[in-house]
């Protein structure tokens, strides 16, 4: 290697490609905004190429600054795993985490995938299941923490909980549907080709009841229950069916437009899925 670069040049440039800013990192590096900019002009003089350049969102890193980052940042990583090992402070460490269905695609994988960056040694073990499942094994010991909606107060005696993001619930279904050339869908409209919803009990069906009522009609009749998005997806491809669940769920099939949001009246109100971590207290 070139024996210009040092550890604190390698170490600049990766908190600043992680934050995209050199104040940002200057804070991260416990150091003052104009060394870290000294420092990476510095080692950009060493490469002779770029590493960042300057958009509206902040910094971005070129080619060459992507090439670094991708042998730099695993690089570090290693060599700190490699001291705690020699100093015989290496042993892993596991956390196990209850998640919900309503976060498993959109929420845990950017949150897992940070946490892991920052801490290489500790294995995260990923439990799914129903609330009161993943209730039991919480209270039991068996999982650290809990990460989904808000659920009944009754449920969550003897836990504290975070309250992390918001997100709203959507009525949505296949981009050829019927619904879906409609500017107003109204809840007769839904039940006239059925409604995929959460099970009897659960914080996201108590909301679309409520919705329902309302409108001045009683609960959704025409209904097929699941937890499962895994089943629902496949589902709602093959059916005319309306599935109800959380954006984030489906937000990849929305952004994709293989499926669309039907313009329910009133479709605000049904109100938003708050995603807490629950945790047992010690």
């Amino acid at each position: 290697m070139d024996p210009r670069v040092q550890f604190r040049h390698l170490r600049t440039f990766v908190e600043v490609a992680r934050h995209r800013s050199f104040t940002r990192a200057a804070e991260a590096l416990n150091t003052v905004q104009p060394a870290v900019s000294r420092t990476v002009a510095h080692l950009e003089q060493i490469i002779g190429k770029p590493l960042f350049e300057r958009r509206a969102k902040g910094l971005t890193p070129t080619s060459a600054g992507e090439t670094l980052m991708l042998f730099a940042e695993p690089g570090l990583t290693q060599i700190a795993e490699g001291i705690q090992q020699a100093a015989g402070r290496g042993d892993t460490q596991t956390m196990s985490l209850g998640v919900l269905p309503n976060v498993t695609r959109e929420v845990m994988p950017a949150a897992v995938l940070r946490f892991k960056r920052a801490h290489p040694n500790v294995t995260v073990r990923i439990v799914t299941g129903s609330a009161a499942e993943l209730l039991r094994l919480l209270h039991g010991g068996e999982v650290d923490m809990l990460v989904g909606r808000l659920l009944q107060p009754e449920l969550v005696k003897g836990l504290s909980f975070d309250h992390r993001y918001d997100e709203p619930l959507v009525f949505a279904a296949w981009a050829g549907h019927p619904l879906a050339r409609r500017r107003r869908v109204t809840p007769e409209d839904v039940e006239r080709f059925g409604i995929v919803l959460p099970s009897t009990g659960s914080i996201i069906r108590d909301e679309v009841n409520r919705f329902a009522m309302a409108q001045g009609r009683p609960a959704f009749s025409n209904v097929l229950e699941t937890t499962s998005f895994e089943f629902a997806r496949p589902y709602i491809a093959g059916s005319d069916a309306v599935i109800v669940f959380p954006q984030g769920t489906m937000r990849a099939e929305l952004r994709k437009g293989s499926w669309c949001a039907c313009h329910l009246a009133m479709t605000v109100s049904v109100g938003r899925s708050a995603s807490p971590i629950f945790r047992a207290d010690p």
